[in-house]
């Protein structure tokens, strides 16, 4: 079994797996309104509001709505997105992050955007 696969077990039926094109859209879409640098990561010093924290159990305090769809995209351009519910997310998280390098939990309802950079940083971006 793949990361990906085990990644899907641990969030459940729930998980909905996006296609290509609609994976796609949603790199688009975060990017557009998170701006990247050329080497992968969010260009941090263009949001006007960020959060680092050091730890994940950290996460909770900052997200306002618990039960809000969300995008997992990671950087491997290989692997489809995946939609389900942050508080899902946050509980599998282990399995979420093991599947690639960097990966990122992306709300386009509440606005927000969590990068896990791969050199161990966990940053929080609002719109």
């Amino acid at each position: 079994m793949t990361l990906f696969e085990e990644c899907l077990v641990a969030l459940g039926e729930s998980a909905i797996t996006l296609s290509k094109k609609d994976t796609e859209k949603m790199f688009e879409n975060m990017t557009t309104n998170f701006p990247f640098t050329s080497w992968g990561k969010i260009d941090w010093s263009k949001v006007n509001n960020v959060i680092s924290i050091s730890s994940t159990d950290k996460i909770n305090k900052h997200i306002r709505e618990k039960e809000s769809d969300v995008y997992i995209l990671w950087d491997e351009a290989s692997l489809p997105s995946i939609k389900a519910k942050i508080n899902t997310v946050l509980s599998a998280l282990d399995d979420v992050t093991a599947v690639s390098f960097d990966t990122w939990i992306y709300c386009p309802s509440e606005g927000y955007v969590i990068e896990f950079y791969h050199e161990n940083k966990i940053t929080i971006g609002l719109k």
